[in-house]
């Protein structure tokens, strides 16, 4: 395997790991594998560091629709409405709040 296959093997990784995330179904085994294989790419410098950041970016958006930094942004927003307003909070439909459709 090559740097350009290792680096594909990679982003497909980790778009599962998204994608397993998006769709509600944790699978902690696949997320710390897709961890590892980022934090090997890095280590034996098959990537840079803002290589791999954009890569996770791009990914992110691809699969949430949303940058990281919005999508948890978003997320801390919705955490402190339930914390201090939950009947606002439940009453944004779970499928708006999920979708990140506010």
């Amino acid at each position: 395997m090559n740097n350009t296959d290792f680096i594909e093997y990679c982003r497909t990784e980790l778009i599962t790991s998204f994608t397993n995330t998006k769709n509600s179904k944790q699978d902690d085994k696949q997320k710390h594998r897709t961890e590892g294989l980022l934090h090997a790419a890095r280590l034996l410098e098959i990537i840079d560091k803002d290589a791999l950041n954009k890569l996770i970016e791009r990914e992110h958006i691809n699969v949430f629709g949303e940058t990281v930094e919005s999508r948890k942004a978003r997320k801390q927003s919705l955490d402190e409405l339930k914390a201090s307003s939950p009947d606002d909070y439940f009453a944004i439909p779970a499928i708006t709040r999920k979708q990140g459709k506010l």
